[in-house]
Formats: C-alpha cells, structure tokens, sequence
C-alpha cells in the first residue's frame, strides 16, 4: 500500500508533512516487463537484473512512487532570516533505471530521483534498503540514511524547525554549544549513525557528518523556539 493511503509505519510530525504538502503523481513505469531489465555487473557486463534488484524497485514504486512533498528549511545569516522550501520526487526512471552493482557492500542499487535542485551526484537506493549517493556511477556507493522513513522523518525534523529562530553559529563554537545544552532527546526513526536530531520543547540540534569523504566536517544546527530556549541557548554561547 502506497504511504500515502498507510502512513502508519510515520510518527505524527512526519504524517503531518504529507498531509500538508504530500501528493501522489502517476508514478514513472517500466515500459518494458521488468523481468527483460538488463543491468551492468561490475565487471560492466550487460545482465538480468537480479530478482533482489526487481524486489526492490518494485516494492519502491508500490510503497512510495510518484511521492511529491515540500521541506522547508531555514537560515539566518548577517542577522536575516532566510526560508527556502525543496522539493523531493519518490520516482525511479522506468525503462532508463539505472542500477550498478556493490562490490564493497553486497547487493545492488539504483538511480532515483530524489531532491529536485541542482547537484553533482545521484539519490539512490540500494537493495539493503539504505538511501544512498555517488558521483558517476562508477565511484563508491555512499549510504546517506539507513531507510527511505528515516530520511522522510529527517525531513519532517527540518520542516517543522524552519519556523524556529536558526542560531547562526558555526564550526567548533556550534558542536560545543550543542554539547552544552542539557534536556535533549535524540529522535530515534530521524537519526542514525552519521546524522542526528536532538530535540527538547523549546530546541533543537541537528548534528551530522558530511556524506563526502572528500569534506568530512561535521555540521551542527540549533534552533530554539521560545524565550526558554533562547534563555537556553544564550546561556551555552556564554559558557562558550
């Protein structure tokens, strides 16, 4: 059953981002049956697509395509707040799907297309059912959050701070801030090993790693919402 129709498995923030901006489009299909995909082994020879490879492809088009929804995503920089909003497409590409093997971690994985802004990598989905990128095809598989829920949960984090006041602190002086702050709890179904949501009523922290290994730096975010969280997050800065 699509997500749309069985939202379930999502936590409350997260079905309250799809029923405001959520909607269902005529998901891309192959136009061939799926059983004659043909796809490059690693030795980048032309064979079946493996069924492990079909399974899932097809239970991501069955659960979640044609998917559309809206993140909106806030900043504040010179003292200016800033809202952007980024749209995400749950589609893989029919036909032109595009799979390469994973000689590192098992398995298989495929090309989607993900978030709709400019970008010099792909969004992909590998058959251990982690969310993945890579540059070209050809560079190693990168798992960017370990299921499809998780980064939709990740998204409904995002969403739902963008209306809180963004602390502009950065580097070293934002993870130690972020260290400071006392009464937080990590969200467990928007965080994993390299990417973390911490939240309490009043603030909260985003702490990931750069999926590059070419720019490994840890990222921190902090949001606060209320006079408590900015008495909160005041106090941190003093302390810094």
């Amino acid at each position: 059953m699509h997500i749309l129709d069985d939202p379930s498995e999502l936590s409350e923030r997260a079905q309250d981002l799809l029923r405001r901006t959520g909607r269902r489009e005529s998901p891309v299909r192959f136009e061939v049956p799926i059983e004659m995909w043909r796809v490059r082994d690693r030795a980048g020879r032309l064979v079946p697509a493996p069924m492990e490879l079909i399974i899932r492809c097809e239970g991501f088009e069955q659960r979640f395509g044609g998917l559309r929804y809206q993140v909106r995503h806030s900043m504040t920089l010179n003292g200016e707040r800033y809202e952007t909003a980024r749209s995400w497409a749950y589609d893989h590409f029919g036909v032109g799907t595009r799979a390469w093997q994973d000689p590192a971690r098992g398995g298989w994985y495929f090309e989607w297309f993900g978030e709709h802004v400019s970008k010099p990598c792909r969004d992909l989905l590998h058959t251990d059912g982690s969310v993945g990128t890579d540059v070209d095809g050809g560079s190693p598989y990168l798992p960017v959050a370990p299921s499809i829920t998780h980064l939709i949960e990740s998204h409904a984090l995002a969403d739902a701070v963008s209306v809180w006041r963004h602390w502009p602190v950065g580097g070293s002086a934002a993870a130690s801030v972020a260290e400071a702050l006392d009464g937080l709890v990590e969200v467990p179904e928007a965080s994993w090993k390299r990417s973390r949501w911490r939240l309490s009523d009043s603030v909260a922290v985003f702490d990931s790693e750069s999926w590059n290994r070419d720019d490994p730096n840890r990222r921190v975010l902090v949001w606060s919402r209320d006079e408590v969280g900015h008495r909160q997050i005041q106090d941190a800065l003093r302390s810094e």
